[in-house]
């Protein structure tokens, strides 16, 4: 899978947690969005984000909940340097 594929996966899942946010369940098989983008928000240093997925106990699901918006900004940031990259 190339980096767009996944951003795009994950821009597709943020877009349904925002529709359904508190309401959403969480599907094993979406771990590894949830993952990706712990490891988006480590890359670009996002401190508060960051914190609050390392909370211990608190499942990282609530975290996407509580930070969907800013999350989506950030994918959709992503999304438009990979493809002024491959320009």
């Amino acid at each position: 899978m190339t980096d767009q594929q996944l951003l795009l996966e994950m821009q597709q899942f943020l877009e349904e947690v925002s529709v359904t946010n508190e309401d959403t369940t969480f599907d094993p098989d979406k771990d590894y969005l949830v993952e990706a983008l712990i490891t988006l928000v480590r890359e670009e240093e996002k401190t508060s984000i960051v914190e609050d997925f390392d909370t211990p106990y608190l499942h990282p699901m609530l975290t996407v909940q509580k930070w969907v918006e800013e999350l989506k900004l950030l994918v959709a940031g992503k999304l438009r340097d990979e493809s002024v990259g491959s320009e």
